[in-house]
């Protein structure tokens, strides 16, 4: 594998060890999750203008709703028991002329419709920014090139451990589906995307499941390092180069928006961290959480009479049972 390289003391070039690896994969997924921060709430980092397609959310992102261009990946209902009420005319036979029970019925509160953004820009035109702002690598002892010039090579040493992290390492830049935060993937943050769904019930309360994306790690992993990154413009050859800088900052993104968010973000698109609604609970690291749809099957008949009317209304009851378990699956 060709590293990206760093400076080696005060001359020359050195490839980046494995703990550098770490930190620059952490913060390209910490920036990707910033996007889709800013998309469910409005901070964060806005991605516009950087990586994002119809929907101004970046590949991967999840809405409840319909979006233009997005991709549905299933549904969920929320119904309740509702109460019934029969009727019976006075009919002066001498005896009450209250009717049968009928019974508890239902009905669908919401229906909930899901999608995720699975387009991208293609992979040639996500790379015209990179010759300026990609990496410098060695292909031969005496040969360096931009990581643009070979485009699998950002999917083979970078962006592929990424998304492996994201699937079942430490979860940063990645959703579940929980009552609360989760606690998954290691200690970090985890922000609050809105309701998923919610479980509405006659008298039994209702509870709410929210979209959760994962931030931060509290602890960060691997080591600090300015990558170097070719400073020419669309030139293939290496004719000088400086470091990155601090490639997190407001004003030096390049790095990571125009070159490895663009990688990410097509990969992600083409066939990886693919959300879908399931009703059979997922293996492993595939289940990002469940939400269920309950209703109170308990009935309670009261009677009723107003001339000439006799009345018996069944009202939902009880503790709710399970109608429906919908699982959150991610597939990579």
């Amino acid at each position: 594998m060709a590293r990206p390289l760093k400076i080696n003391g005060t001359s020359g070039l050195k490839q980046m060890t494995d703990g550098e690896l770490d930190r620059l994969q952490y913060n390209i997924r910490k920036r990707y999750a910033s996007f889709l921060q800013y998309y469910h709430t409005s901070t964060g980092v806005n991605a516009l203008g950087v990586q994002t397609s119809s929907g101004n959310g970046p590949a991967g992102a999840l809405n409840v709703g319909s979006v233009s261009g997005w991709t549905s990946i299933g549904s969920a209902t929320d119904t309740i028991s509702t109460q019934q009420t029969a009727t019976n005319p006075r009919n002066n036979s001498g005896g009450d002329d209250y009717p049968a029970s009928p019974g508890i019925g239902s009905s669908t509160v919401t229906t909930y419709n899901y999608f995720q953004n699975r387009s991208a820009t293609a992979l040639g035109s996500a790379f015209t920014g990179s010759d300026q702002y990609s990496y410098l690598k060695f292909v031969s002892p005496a040969t360096l090139r931009t990581a643009s010039d070979y485009a699998t090579d950002f999917f083979d040493e970078i962006i592929t451990q990424c998304i492996t992290d994201m699937y079942s390492g430490d979860e940063v830049g990645s959703y579940r589906v929980s009552t609360s935060a989760p606690s998954s993937g290691g200690a970090g943050t985890w922000v609050d995307c809105g309701t998923f769904h919610s479980d509405t019930t006659y008298s039994a309360g209702t509870t709410t499941h929210k979209l959760w994306v994962k931030t931060a790690l509290t602890s960060v992993p691997g080591t600090d390092v300015k990558p170097v990154m070719w400073n020419g413009t669309l030139i293939k050859e290496v004719a000088s180069i400086d470091e990155t800088g601090s490639y997190l900052g407001a004003s030096s993104t390049n790095f990571i928006d125009l070159a490895l968010i663009p990688a990410l973000v097509f990969k992600v698109a083409a066939s990886n961290l693919q959300y879908s609604i399931v009703t059979s609970a997922p293996a492993g690291s595939s289940n990002r959480g469940s939400f269920t749809d309950t209703r109170q099957t308990g009935s309670t008949d009261s009677q009723s009479f107003s001339d000439p009317t006799y009345s018996v209304t069944s009202t939902p009851s009880g503790s709710a049972s399970v109608q429906t378990t919908n699982y959150l699956s991610l597939a990579n």
